[in-house]
């Protein structure tokens, strides 16, 4: 959501070092591709393999990058009516939104880990850069278990926040005013 404000300590550690590695992927990703199209028309010599690696480069800036808008809450969300309720309800459709999207990410964190060491065990490579295939799947599945994690924080801290105590009003801290 926009104006939302940037998560605290770590967690914003956490995405302000992936954003700067993936705009650094794609400082890397554009070299390689204006090198490889002056070799390709300028010198009719193209760079093997350059297409396949910058492919898994930008599938993996798209996964880390949704890590990021994970981590920044600025990932897409359908509450255009869970604004309109009454703030009980809002709060478990949120938790409920949470919970799905933890299981959800779970699952494919046990997918795509299963798939990497598949293709470690394989010893899969890609076909032109001979890019062991490992190596773009292990992306996926980190990206995954790191969202997991996010999101078990997140869940974790807001049932803290809402096991707390209700804080007491002022009048009650304050002694009263003498007439």
């Amino acid at each position: 959501m926009l104006g939302t404000p940037p998560p605290p300590g770590a967690l914003n550690g956490i995405a302000t070092l992936f954003s700067r590695l993936l705009g650094a992927a794609l400082i890397v990703a554009v070299i390689v591709n204006v090198v490889n199209v002056i070799g390709r028309y300028g010198f009719n010599h193209a760079i093997t393999g350059a297409d396949e690696f910058q492919i898994y480069l930008m599938i993996s800036m798209a996964f880390l990058g949704g890590l990021v808008a994970h981590i920044r809450r600025r990932h897409l969300r359908m509450d255009v009516l869970t604004r309109h309720f009454p703030p009980g309800l809002a709060r478990l459709v949120n938790g409920a939104e949470a919970l799905v999207g933890v299981a959800v990410c779970s699952l494919m964190t046990w997918i795509s880990w299963n798939y990497t060491i598949k293709m470690f065990r394989i010893g899969s490579h890609s076909e032109n850069a001979h890019i062991p295939m490992w190596i773009p799947h292990s992306v996926l599945a980190i990206a995954f278990t790191l969202m997991t994690l996010v999101g078990l924080v997140r869940l974790f801290v807001r049932a803290e926040i809402e096991a707390a105590p209700a804080p007491r009003p002022v009048e009650d801290v304050l002694p009263e005013a003498a007439p």
